[in-house]
């Protein structure tokens, strides 16, 4: 036993209680009526970080919530210097009845801690707090530099922190992001995210007429808006399920072979995912492997399409306007703005011409982010994970978005790693949401060995 293991053995009790406290508090960053929760978890960050040892521990104003900093820079030059990244705020925990047990009250069942914000971003976060707490308890200093930020708006929006990226990059100037809010591939598979894909959305508007109308009256002559959205739809996606939007996967980076190579280690059921879905057929055409399709390409899905009369009983009108929204996952190198673009002039191209088309919102949420393959922090990220769970750690990509990634490097030039400790199955944003006390331990003692590595790996 190491003296860091030593000392979380003996530390063990106190951390458990510590994470309790921190769940305990309410953090709901959508809701107004948690405003005082949400100051008093920052607070509570605050005084965590400055307990562990860092240094110049400040609440940073922003245009909302504010955001935790701290920092460790005695390691001097040649060290690296780390920014570490989590949050604070959750999501609301309604429906409450849906919860086996109350959702802001921690409980332990089956080895797993069950409370809004265990996986998301809580209980990941709490693994870089503790294992910072370790090292410096232990050694009196880090062989690394240190910056910490913890936001309270993850859940919410992010162009404030966007905009504090900016005013501060000189503050965070660094040589690499951890981010905590991330997931390991599956549980006992120690594993790192190499990717993540970015989001572009829109809303649409189509008018047919000056108003609703009688189908009795105007039917067969009079367009109806319904059925020009469908048809209108219908062109966006092939019979496969593939986009075919003109241009859409031009700027699609294909990829290295070592990396699909590598995934064939990665446990997995094509069969199984059916069934985790509820689905009878998985779409996207046999051009790429269902892995392929879920990371390393991009999609277009609707989320939304409305129109005419939707209350009890038969109403018989035709509509005058129809609505839908939909968005774009992208991969490397496709951006948010250009590939909004050709969705515009997708739809502009194929619009009915009995309807006129308005874009009511867009949204360039988030570029693609893909870390180097030969990145010392993911060599040492990778080292450090087989000390924490006793197997080689494996790589795989993220359908998922995580705008501070794209922010990091937009605003300060730097890659970012997706070191967390979370579970796809850990039910965040849903009831019951929890994270795994062999998580907790494992990932903390990753963190340990990661600090305590990547100087030598940089």
């Amino acid at each position: 036993m190491t003296r860091y293991d030593a000392y979380l053995a003996e530390s063990a009790t106190r951390h458990r209680d510590e994470l309790f406290a921190y769940l305990r508090i309410p953090s709901v960053s959508t809701l107004p009526e948690h405003a005082d929760d949400i100051q008093r978890c920052a607070e509570w960050v605050s005084g965590q970080v400055e307990a562990i040892g860092l240094r110049d521990v400040r609440l940073m104003e922003t245009g909302g919530n504010p955001i935790v900093y701290g920092e460790w820079l005695e390691a001097g030059d040649a060290a690296p210097t780390l920014l570490l990244y989590g949050h604070y705020d959750v999501q609301p925990a309604e429906p409450f009845e849906l919860w086996d047990t109350p959702p802001f009250e921690p409980a332990v069942r089956d080895g797993r801690i069950y409370a809004r914000g265990s996986t998301d971003n809580k209980g990941p976060l709490f693994t870089y707090l503790k294992a910072l707490e370790t090292i410096l308890a232990v050694d009196g200093r880090l062989p690394c530099n240190v910056k910490l930020i913890v936001e309270g708006e993850e859940e919410l929006r992010a162009d404030h922190l966007d905009t504090f990226l900016h005013e501060h990059r000189e503050l965070l100037a660094c040589d690499a992001c951890i981010i905590s809010d991330s997931a390991l591939y599956g549980e006992d598979v120690p594993s790192i995210a190499l990717s993540l894909r970015g989001m572009a959305a829109l809303e649409l508007r189509l008018e047919t007429a000056a108003t609703d109308l009688h189908s009795g009256m105007y039917g067969g002559v009079a367009p109806n808006a319904l059925h020009a959205l469908v048809r209108l739809l219908a062109t966006l996606r092939d019979e496969e399920g593939r986009v075919a939007v003109e241009g859409f996967y031009d700027a699609v980076r294909p990829l290295p072979a070592e990396e699909t190579a590598e995934w064939s280690r990665l446990p997995f059921s094509e069969d199984a995912l059916q069934r985790e879905i509820g689905a009878s057929k998985l779409i996207g055409g046999n051009e790429h492997t269902v892995l392929e399709r879920m990371w390393a390409r991009p999609t277009l899905d609707l989320h939304g399409v409305w129109g005419g009369f939707q209350g009890d009983g038969l109403k018989t009108v035709i509509p005058r306007e129809a609505h839908a929204k939909l968005s774009c996952r992208l991969v490397a190198d496709q951006e948010p703005e250009p590939i909004l673009e050709l969705v515009k002039a997708h739809l502009e191209r194929h619009c009915p011409p009995e309807a006129t088309l308005t874009f009511e919102s867009e949204l360039a949420g988030a570029s693609p982010m893909t870390m180097p393959r030969d990145s010392p922090f993911l060599a040492a990220a990778r080292e450090a994970l087989t000390v924490g769970y006793g197997k080689e750690a494996l790589l795989f990509r993220s359908g998922w978005s995580v705008p501070v990634a794209a922010l990091v490097k937009d605003r300060l030039g730097t890659d970012s790693l997706l070191l967390g400790f979370g579970l796809p199955t850990d039910g965040a944003h849903a009831p019951n949401e929890h994270f795994d006390l062999a998580n907790l331990e494992r990932g903390t003692r990753t963190m340990v060995a990661f600090l305590t590595s990547v100087n030598g790996r940089h």
